[in-house]
């Protein structure tokens, strides 16, 4: 008899302590599924912020790569024309909006771009202001003769081209596209 009992016993602890256990594992599962599910979430989510990242910075650098090259365009039409003593063409007569797209462009450059990026758009931002500054003097008549010369401003533009080659390397090597220099030169 003691030993039907004590098997009858062990049967009800055992049923007991299953009862008891079952739900301790269930709950224990289930957490584990939630933490893994959360987990995948917050993956999501930092890929997703990732590509957004990536997309507004694409936006910044073409923006910024079309105003400084607009720019510059209109500053080397300007200066052929202070060269040959023609009125302004097209390109330079809208320069104001150029030159206030470019600032605008490099303002928000300025926010979004890689330490590299910007190091080569403050080149580009001084050389084009430089060469405004001069042609500006220039028309106004407050230029000095002896250095304030269209040469100068054409120098000053033929320097700026090299970063502006420079800086979409460097773009293009932050969005992690090619950066092949054979397929990327400009003219």
């Amino acid at each position: 008899m003691d030993s039907s009992l004590a098997i009858a016993g062990i049967g009800v602890l055992g049923t007991l302590v299953a009862s008891t256990l079952s739900p301790l594992i269930s709950e224990r599962s289930k957490r584990r599924e939630f933490e893994r599910a959360r987990a995948e979430r917050l993956e999501q989510a930092a890929r997703d912020e990732a590509r957004v990242r990536r997309l507004e910075l694409r936006e910044g650098y073409i923006t910024f790569n079309a105003a400084a090259r607009d720019y510059h365009r209109a500053l080397r039409a300007w200066s052929s024309a202070a060269d040959n003593g023609t009125e302004r063409p097209a390109e330079a007569v809208e320069l104001p909006q150029m030159r206030q797209a470019f600032q605008t462009a490099y303002a928000e450059a300025q926010m979004i771009v890689s330490a590299p990026v910007l190091v080569l758009a403050q080149q580009i931002a001084r050389g084009l202001a430089d060469a405004y500054a001069v042609l500006k003097h220039r028309e106004d008549g407050t230029h000095d003769p002896s250095t304030d010369t269209t040469e100068k401003a054409r120098e000053i533009l033929q320097k700026a081209w090299v970063p502006l080659r420079e800086i979409r390397i460097a773009m293009r090597s932050d969005l992690e596209l090619s950066t092949d220099e054979k397929a990327l030169r400009m003219r």
